[in-house]
């Protein structure tokens, strides 16, 4: 499976992936919630030729709140705040990726005025790659405001209470845990999340989570990753 992206958010969601941006929630033909992953094959021969059974598409957005008044189960519920909780963060989203593209317009307009493509046709040939922009060290490079409305932080806090409650900090949702403290402002909660993972278990996202708590930094923040060393290795934010 290929699980790289154009980009990578902290709060787990990536932009242009392969993958779902989901928790393998789904909804059953009947209303009623469930996980891909608590799915049972139905044996060839059986009754049920298809036209019945839960569809596998993602549960939309607008209807997750719904799950919040039936849950299933904890799993369940969990999968749906994690997936409104990124669905909240989409208008800071589109307001972050607005303002970063104007600061770094006038930057990279220059840049590519100095470095023109210059390749031959045997350069072509050789399929050997145009000049890449990067962004230079030292740019500039601020975001707008991080201010999570009423409805965002009730959301994060009840979120927080469920994930508590699955376990100590190293089960599969620490990063995010990490990241729900971090942007309600309780860095020192976060901090001791991430302090009790394996630190081999950081990653990338959680090294960057870890450096934005130690920056008193709120804003759910866009990076890139990029194959180096059979490693991957973070890009700075951008």
């Amino acid at each position: 499976m290929n699980f790289m992206a154009w980009a990578y958010w902290t709060d787990g969601w990536y932009d242009d992936s392969l993958m779902p941006n989901d928790e393998g929630l789904r909804r059953c033909t009947c209303g009623q919630f469930f996980l891909l992953q608590d799915m049972k094959a139905v044996e060839e021969g059986d009754d049920a030729e298809g036209d019945d059974l839960p569809s596998t598409m993602a549960v939309p957005d607008e209807q997750l709140p719904e799950c919040f008044a039936q849950p299933v189960s904890a799993e369940v519920e969990v999968a749906a705040r994690l997936g409104y909780w990124r669905y909240l963060n989409h208008d800071f989203r589109s307001a972050y990726v607005e303002h970063r593209d104007a600061e770094a317009a006038p930057t990279r307009t220059t840049w590519l005025t100095n470095n023109p493509d210059r390749r031959t046709w045997w350069d072509s040939l050789l399929r050997r790659p145009a000049p890449r922009y990067s962004r230079p060290e030292g740019g500039p490079f601020t975001h707008p405001p991080y201010e999570p409305t009423p409805e965002q932080l009730a959301d994060m806090e009840l979120l927080c209470e469920l994930l508590q409650q699955s376990g100590p900090a190293q089960h599969r949702h620490a990063l995010e845990l990490a990241e729900l403290y971090r942007e309600q402002g309780r860095f020192g909660a976060g901090s001791a999340v991430l302090q009790a993972m394996v630190p081999k278990d950081l990653g990338t996202t959680g090294r960057l989570i870890a450096r934005l708590i130690e920056g008193k930094e709120r804003a759910p923040m866009r990076y890139g990753m990029c194959a180096g060393n059979n490693a991957a290795r973070a890009n700075r934010a951008f």
